[in-house]
């Protein structure tokens, strides 16, 4: 019954955007992880990473962007999905905000696999179908006591419709 509820809800929700949405779009780029832990100092690594987006039009100004984003680093594989909400601030620049969850994909990770960002970035429309953006994840929540993971990213995107 619940997942009969959920269905209906996301139905119900899907239907009220879907005459405002924008669309899909691929993205990749350059991913840097910094590892902090307390008393052993930090460590930054660098890797890729690729995903898909959905963007929602609210209004003129303001987009919804939920995405799906697979991170390739050496020593710390994740997955992260990013909700930022987009404000557009000139014609084609946007600065955008908004939580991040991540999930470390590593075997040696059970314990704080799951942890939450605040991501804040901006977005450059370089073409109608082409777009480059920057993104800074602060972690808040991690279940690794003593343990922080933020992540710099640089990439380019592909808007599909």
């Amino acid at each position: 019954m619940k997942k009969l509820i959920l269905t209906g809800f996301v139905a119900m929700v899907f239907a009220i955007n879907v005459s405002a949405q924008e669309g899909f779009s691929v993205k990749a780029g350059y991913n840097n992880v910094t590892l902090d832990i307390d008393g052993f100092g930090s460590e930054s690594e660098g890797g890729v990473y690729f995903g898909a987006a959905y963007t929602f039009d609210v209004d003129e100004s303001w987009d919804i962007e939920p995405s799906v984003l697979y991170s390739l680093v050496d020593d710390l594989n994740a997955l992260y999905i990013p909700v930022m909400a987009k404000y557009q601030v000139a014609d084609k620049f946007k600065l955008q905000a908004g939580p991040q969850i991540n999930y470390i994909l590593e075997d040696d990770v059970d314990d704080g696999a799951f942890g939450i960002d605040i991501a804040l970035g901006a977005s450059y429309d370089i073409s109608e179908q082409f777009f480059a953006e920057v993104r800074y994840g602060f972690e808040v929540v991690r279940d690794i006591d003593d343990a922080n993971i933020n992540t710099l990213s640089l990439g380019i995107g592909y808007h599909l419709n």
